[in-house]
């Protein structure tokens, strides 16, 4: 069957069946709630809370925005207690994430779409994901920035090319930051949790001048003995230390004019890339140590879930500094934003890489990354016949690294301590440049039609050298460009005032880029394109008591890129690396979302969230992994679980002396994984490339009032055992898990009124 029947074919099943949802979802509703109802037809009207989101780059509230958006208020995000992105994605359908030792070398997946590079150790960093903080995009520094007096998250799913740009290919995290305003506030908390966890935070709102400026800081420090030990004399573990700061002003001048400041920093240390060895040699490892894992004193998971053995001091982190500044100046029948955004950031791996007591290899891997972008756009007021957004975009990035792998004192292959077997120095910039634009057609009071498109310009310039055992053995100097159209389609109709379907197609684009390594017959690598085609509906049904939302999609990934590295020994026994990046053929990602909440009672809350995808490569015929050409045509995407759950249920009542308090119990479930491609060739073998499915509770009670509250916890509730990736270096003790551990702890928090 030609791939245009099976699309048609495709997006006829989905139309029959989204034709199906909005009835299902009113007679079940109608049948499970119509006694709920009935009992309160006399009480206080009990309401799901209204989230208003900024997707579109205007506020509207969730509901009306014809976009798969999981979104969590302020509110939300204080009693789910999220530190990270591990607490918002887990709660979020269809997306995922694997680690690979420390808070912000993280990997995500959105819908199936995942990136195939390492974007942790890329100069510039490329990923199929936008990361936006403010209105600008973060990810050449962060895929995890702290999360600290926020007033919404969004994670959008599906290409948000329009808004977001380039690389948006599988959805967007856009965060918003509480902004000053004319009321004094200050609020401190500070927490004591296990494994001598220690967290202050701290937030002050100042106006300065009546109804013109104001300003609110923030800071956060965060210190932690670890749950990894290391038994060597040379101490330590995963003992971590991380702290973050931001300051921002508000500056409105007149009732047109607003002006917005802010500086963010953070900087985070952790004594070693997370992980206890698993017992099974990576390929690389096994060509310098043997076939046979070292269980050096420590042994492998899963008997072994909190030691590890190594003898030269480790230290993994990242460091990075934002600065941003957006004025928005309205007038009667639109309004001009600008908005200006630098970013630098260092991350750095240092230290034993063996990961055992024998002290045989060692590493620095410091890279420096710089990042400027200016955007100006024009908006509609809104509430026309048109909406109308339009805007261009200028985005510069750069990146340095000057990595070296020394020898141990160990005697590794005969060679002499510190002698340096390999060495790699780069630069790389990029340089991108954009048009966008989008209108809404509001046709009746029923029907909306929505098009937009973003026409980019991406140039590419490398310069880098590998060495091995102090001889060049690849050198590269080039550069490429490469444009792209990504439009967007989408309509909109409404059922009745609280419930709507809507239709979208558009496309994603990743850019393309130059190879780093000498030996390919092209110098460059393609982009990647990805369309996708998507029904849905949202719904707020019995009073605004219910509310159900939910999406099917199909997505078609072409030109798929993918890294890959082979590290050998050659005949006078010199380690040589070799990498590159190759373009697969394509990939196809089938699935759907179900979002409910519901207001059950004035004091019992609950959420329900589920995800089904089916990812998989089409045609893969020349994979090459571990030094091996593989088809992996028809096999798992990497890193797409097939089903992930999420649920909570709160309920809240008046303890003794009056105050408010609750209790909370939070669910979460991520089916099993392949993390990368070398888990598809060696998946056969088990264990630790198919990663297993897990469960993961968290239990929460406190109390509150306005001056103060306590919270309790308990997350990982049943302290249930699993892992959620196997990463590899030269370990001895073979590849390292990254295991789940329990934690508990109390929260204080005190505020002004």
């Amino acid at each position: 069957m030609s791939k245009q029947w099976q699309r048609k074919l495709i997006c006829s099943g989905i139309t029959s069946a989204a034709a199906l949802i909005p009835g299902l979802v009113v007679s079940g509703a109608a049948a499970v709630w119509s006694g709920a109802a009935s009992a309160q037809q006399d009480a206080n009207r009990v309401m799901i809370e209204e989230v208003v989101v900024t997707s579109r780059r205007r506020e509207e509230s969730l509901q009306d925005v014809p976009v798969s958006i999981t979104a969590f208020s302020a509110d939300s995000i204080e009693r789910n207690m999220f530190k990270g992105i591990e607490g918002y994605f887990s709660r979020t359908p269809n997306v995922s994430y694997i680690s690979t030792g420390s808070r912000d070398r993280k990997e995500l997946s959105i819908r199936g779409v995942t990136n195939q590079l390492d974007t942790t150790e890329a100069l510039v960093r490329a990923s199929t994901f936008a990361f936006y903080l403010d209105d600008v995009n973060v990810v050449s520094a962060t895929a995890n920035p702290g999360v600290m007096d926020l007033e919404r998250i969004e994670v959008l799913r599906g290409p948000q090319g329009t808004y977001f740009g380039r690389n948006a290919v599988g959805g967007a995290v856009n965060i918003s930051t509480a902004k000053p305003d004319q009321e004094f506030f200050a609020q401190i908390s500070g927490e004591l949790a296990r494994y001598d966890t220690r967290d202050i935070e701290g937030v002050i709102n100042m106006p300065l001048i009546d109804n013109v400026l104001a300003v609110r800081a923030n800071y956060k420090y965060s210190e932690s003995d670890g749950y990894i030990k290391n038994i060597n004399p040379t101490g330590g573990g995963n003992d971590s230390e991380y702290e973050y700061g931001r300051l921002s002003a508000r500056y409105t001048p007149t009732d047109r004019l607003t002006v917005d400041l802010m500086a963010t920093t953070s900087d985070e240390v952790v004594g070693m890339r997370e992980g206890v060895p698993s017992g099974v040699m990576s390929r690389f490892a096994a060509s310098l140590y043997g076939n046979v894992a070292d269980p050096d004193g420590v042994g492998f998971f899963p008997e072994n879930t909190d030691r590890v053995n190594f003898d030269r001091p480790q230290e993994v982190g990242s460091k990075w500094e934002l600065y941003t500044a957006k004025f928005e100046y309205e007038l009667d029948a639109f309004s001009l934003v600008g908005i200006t955004g630098y970013i630098e950031s260092d991350t750095f791996l240092r230290g034993d890489i063996d990961g055992s007591s024998q002290d045989l290899i060692y590493e620095e891997k410091p890279i420096s990354r710089e990042s400027f972008s200016q955007e100006f756009r024009l908006q509609s007021a809104g509430n026309e016949t048109l909406d109308w957004t339009v805007g261009v975009i200028y985005s510069k990035d750069e990146g340095d690294i000057f990595q070296q792998t020394f020898a141990g004192a160990g005697g590794l292959f005969g060679l002499p301590e510190d002698f340096q077997i390999t060495a790699s120095v780069g630069e790389n910039e990029s340089t991108s440049a954009a048009i966008f634009g989008e209108l809404t057609w509001h046709l009746n009071n029923q029907l909306d039609l929505v098009f937009g498109g973003r026409y980019t310009r991406d140039e590419v310039e490398v310069s880098q050298y590998n060495l091995s055992s102090g001889v060049i053995n690849g050198f590269v100097e080039d550069e490429a460009d490469f444009t792209d159209f990504s439009p967007k389609v989408s309509l909109r109709y409404a059922l009745g005032e609280d419930m709507s379907v809507f239709a979208t197609v558009s496309k994603g684009f990743k850019a393309g880029g130059v190879q780093l390594g000498s030996d390919f017959e092209q110098s460059d690598y393609d982009p990647e394109e990805l369309w996708n085609y998507e029904l849905g509906f949202k719904s707020e049904l019995l009073d605004n008591r219910l509310r159900l939302n939910g999406s099917l999609f199909y997505l078609e990934w072409d030109d798929l890129q993918a890294s890959y590295a082979v590290a050998a020994t050659n005949d006078e026994g010199l380690i040589v690396f070799n990498s590159g990046i190759q373009n697969a053929a394509s990939a196809t990602s089938l699935g759907g979302e179900l979002e409910i909440s519901a207001a059950v009672s004035e004091n019992f809350a609950v959420n329900f969230s589920a995800g089904y995808v089916d990812s998989e490569f089409d045609d893969f015929t020349n994979a090459f992994v571990d030094g091996a050409l593989y088809d992996l045509s028809g096999q798992s995407m990497p890193n797409a679980p097939e089903w992930t759950f999420g649920a909570d249920a709160e309920y809240r009542f008046t303890f003794a002396g009056g105050y408010d308090s609750f209790v909370r119990l939070e669910w979460f479930h991520r089916d099993d994984i392949l993390p990368d491609l070398v888990s598809l060739v060696r998946q056969d073998e088990g264990f630790p490339f198919q990663v297993p499915s897990y469960d993961h509770f968290n239990l929460r009670a406190g109390v509150e009032t306005d001056r103060f509250s306590v919270t309790a916890y308990v997350e990982n509730l049943f302290d249930e055992e699993y892992y959620t990736n196997a990463y590899q270096k030269a370990f001895l003790g073979g590849l390292h898990v990254q295991p789940s551990y329990q934690t508990f702890g109390v929260r204080v928090t005190l505020r002004t009124l």
